[in-house]
């Protein structure tokens, strides 16, 4: 069998050192073809797979076509050009201050523009680097731009007003700039989704396709690709158990499926927990326990917002899909941070109704709330052990 891809990121490491892909390259070619567009923002919760799809993004506009012989767009007829890519992680550019961020986007186009010859270092700002840079590697080939993590340093500074809105209002800069690039593909994401004039005011072109029908499974594991790709785990784990393999999937699925993204009836898994299981054979609560939602915390502290009231929420697409930075509200962001999902959506009055995923998020949800009635005063420090 090939090897559980815990964690790894990086598709070209997954390829190469024979770990399980799962072949999302059908939905993913309906984006790189350019019938929907070229400019895009995805939203999805931590560990659903976004790193890995920005590499995977990352090698297709490469052209490595090799990497994919074995998936299904190798045979589509995807052109296999070599872009330029320019390629932003910002959970890995330091933000601390505003200034600090300032220096490391700087530092880190200067490396992209050192790794292609590309002397931007006499560029006065972060903005007219990136122009600079964007404009010497479109003599190339059109650029592919992606940004993963665009939201980091804002999530990070959200208990800090002052601080938050230096960074939004320099990504916003920063981001203006990417409208004017004649690029080849365009392609953003993050956990969160602020509103476009809070962040992405120059750069009002972005297809948003967190909610959008279609793009409901392009991350996380429908029923399928679990049955396709770690059936012979699963049957390991009932063997070794001396249980049916029903059972076993009976299990995985009351706990890790549930996660809906758009009106249309599609459930996901979350890839994460599917992959730890399988990997400790014991049902469990991975996805809460690498990461600490301090921000859910505050806001649940703050708000008093009753936990017998969140199950059943209706919003409507737009509270759904976006917020400002400084009027954060409880029930979009667990939304859009995976505590709850959309169940149900009517037509009529455009609204969506909202419930736990899963055993994994409900018992995930209610430690929050424990957390948030017992921290006094919650910080990035406060044990989530209590």
């Amino acid at each position: 069998m090939k090897t559980l891809p815990i964690g790894i990121q990086n598709f070209k490491t997954l390829i190469e050192e024979n770990y399980i892909y799962v072949d999302k390259t059908k939905i993913i070619y309906q984006l790189v073809n350019r019938k929907m567009g070229k400019y895009f923002f995805f939203s999805r919760p931590r560990r659903f797979g976004k790193s890995l799809l920005v590499s995977t993004l990352k090698e297709l506009f490469l052209g490595n076509k090799e990497l994919f012989k074995e998936l299904w767009i190798y045979n589509s007829d995807f052109k296999w050009k070599n872009h330029p890519v320019v390629s932003l992680d910002f959970s890995t550019i330091g933000h601390r201050t505003s200034e600090e961020l300032t220096n490391n986007i700087s530092w880190k186009l200067e490396q992209i523009g050192q790794e292609n010859g590309i002397d931007i270092t006499s560029a006065p700002s972060i903005e007219t680097k990136f122009q600079h840079l964007l404009t010497q590697l479109s003599k190339i080939n059109k650029v592919v731009i992606l940004i993963d993590e665009y939201d980091k340093p804002l999530i990070d500074h959200i208990n800090n007003s002052e601080e938050a809105l230096k960074q939004q209002e320099l990504l916003r800069s920063f981001y203006s700039v990417i409208k004017a690039a004649d690029a080849e593909f365009v392609f953003l994401t993050g956990v969160t989704k602020f509103s476009k004039t809070s962040v992405f005011s120059g750069l009002n072109n972005l297809i948003d396709l967190t909610i959008l029908p279609g793009m409901g499974d392009l991350l996380g594991y429908n029923e399928e690709e679990v049955d396709k790709y770690f059936g012979s785990y699963i049957n390991n784990i009932a063997a070794k158990q001396n249980q049916n393999i029903e059972h076993i999937k009976a299990g995985i699925r009351a706990w890790y499926n549930g996660y809906q993204f758009s009106e249309e009836p599609i459930k996901v898994y979350n890839p994460f927990s599917v992959l730890s299981y399988l990997s400790t054979q014991r049902l469990s609560n991975y996805w809460f326990e690498t990461g600490n939602p301090y921000v859910l915390i505050n806001l649940i502290k703050i708000n008093k917002y009753p936990i017998e009231n969140i199950q059943n929420s209706k919003l409507n697409d737009l509270d759904l899909a976006s917020m400002e930075i400084n009027r954060i509200k409880l029930i979009p962001l667990l939304f859009q941070t995976g505590y709850l999902t959309i169940k149900s959506y009517d037509e009529e009055s455009r609204n969506y109704t909202l419930d736990y995923p899963n055993e994994e998020t409900k018992i995930s949800l209610k430690h929050l709330y424990l957390l948030g009635s017992t921290c006094v005063n919650y910080t990035i420090d406060c044990k989530i052990t209590q």
